[in-house]
């Protein structure tokens, strides 16, 4: 099926241009530059062990947020690599969700570990 590239709607084969956009028709549109933001991930914080973890991974979700807990144990090392590091493991949220899962963990502390 064509694609305008302009609105990228999908047209019958027999459409050879957009009667809207006034485009020629592809076969394929082009990736949208802006998607890769909609995946990327960051971390929000690290936790130091695996209750508080999953406490706060809970809340997150709770409020909507995809949040992501990992640990740092590593099946050839047991739990060396998560005490070498100081830490159990991390949160891991997409970007887009950054801010306000920053707000929810400020409040996280300020709650449950008396920051």
């Amino acid at each position: 099926m064509p694609y305008c590239p302009k609105c990228g709607y999908e047209y019958q084969p027999d459409i050879n241009t957009c009667p809207d956009c006034n485009e020629q028709l592809v076969a394929f549109l082009p990736p949208d530059p802006n998607q890769g933001e909609l995946f990327e991930t960051v971390q929000l914080c690290k936790v130091p062990d695996e209750i508080t973890g999953m406490a706060l991974q809970s809340l997150l979700r709770d409020a909507g947020i995809d949040a992501n807990l990992r640990d740092m144990r590593a099946s050839f090392y047991g739990s060396v690599l998560s005490n070498m590091q100081g830490f159990w493991g991390t949160i891991i949220v997409y970007k887009k969700d950054e801010k306000k899962a920053q707000k929810l963990y400020a409040t996280f502390q300020k709650d449950f570990q008396g920051k």
